[in-house]
Order: structure tokens, then sequence, then C-alpha cells
């Protein structure tokens, strides 16, 4: 059995909303990409390696995240397992772990509030500093305007993909 970690992050504004089930479905690839430039960043200031972005790892990370903002699940790891046996499918890896996070903050500020939450846990930050080498991150934004992300991580065990 494959090592695995999870870690979950809820940052939202005071005074939100009740939670809509509407969800707006928009293209985040702008955001997901700026998590894993301020993820790189923080990693090569540790003196760690960058992580490689993998697609087939982000659209398994925007899935659970859109299924998060759909109200399919609730926010956290529900599936993971699943989302495991998915990355597996497609690679041979030795560890996965999965960061997911939710905040209502406007689109110039979402990232960061997210990212420097996950780095302000003990548990998010362990999952960021790990021995990863690919990551794939996913943002869904519900309707009542509260983004969901997913950020995945695999260190590959033969730095080989599979393809099935």
């Amino acid at each position: 059995m494959r090592p695995f970690l999870c870690a979950v992050l809820v940052l939202a504004c005071a005074g939100s909303s009740a939670p809509s089930p509407a969800p707006v479905t928009t293209d985040y690839r702008d955001l997901e990409q700026a998590v894993v430039r301020q993820v790189n960043a923080y990693r090569v200031r540790r003196h760690l390696r960058s992580l490689g972005v993998d697609s087939a790892l982000a659209r398994i990370a925007r899935e659970h995240s859109r299924d998060m903002a759909e109200r399919r699940v609730s926010f956290g790891h529900d599936g993971f397992n699943d989302r495991v046996k998915e990355a597996d499918r497609r690679f041979d890896f030795s560890e996965i772990a999965e960061n997911v996070a939710l905040n209502d903050y406007p689109r110039a500020r979402t990232v960061t509030v997210a990212v420097d939450g996950w780095l302000g846990s003990p548990h998010h930050r362990e999952n960021i500093e790990g021995n990863f080498d690919r990551t794939g991150v996913g943002i869904a934004r519900s309707g009542d305007g509260t983004y969901y992300y997913t950020q995945m991580f695999i260190a590959r065990s033969r730095f080989s993909e599979r393809r099935r």
C-alpha cells in the first residue's frame, strides 16, 4: 500500500452568505497556474526542486473541486481513494498527497489566501515540502462565489508515466 497524506483547510470571509448549490462553470486555469507558481517559488526558497505540472493530475484535481463546488461531495477528501486509483492508472508513483481549501476572497487575492493558508498549516506545508515531483491543481467556483481548491502531489517511482 502506498503512503498518502491528506490535509484540509477552510478559509472563509466573515459574514459569508449561506452556500448555494448552483455552480458557476468557468475556466480557472490562470488561477491554477498561479497556485503552482506560488508553491514552486516557496519550494525553491526552501532549496527544494520545483514541481512539474501534469495535465492528467490537474484534471483529477479539477474534477474534485467541481464536485465540491457543485455539492456532489462534502468539502474535504471524500473520494480520495478513487482519485488515488485514477492517478494509479496514469502513473507509477510511490507517494501521493492532496491539499484542499476553500475561500470566497476576490479573484485577485484568492490564490494567495489559499496558498498562504496551506503554508500556515503544518499538515498542508508538509505536503507542499514533500519529496514529490509532479502536481496538478484544480479550482472551481460555486454559485455563491466560493472558490474550491484541490492540489494533488505525486512522487513517481520510476519517473515514467503509464500509458493506458
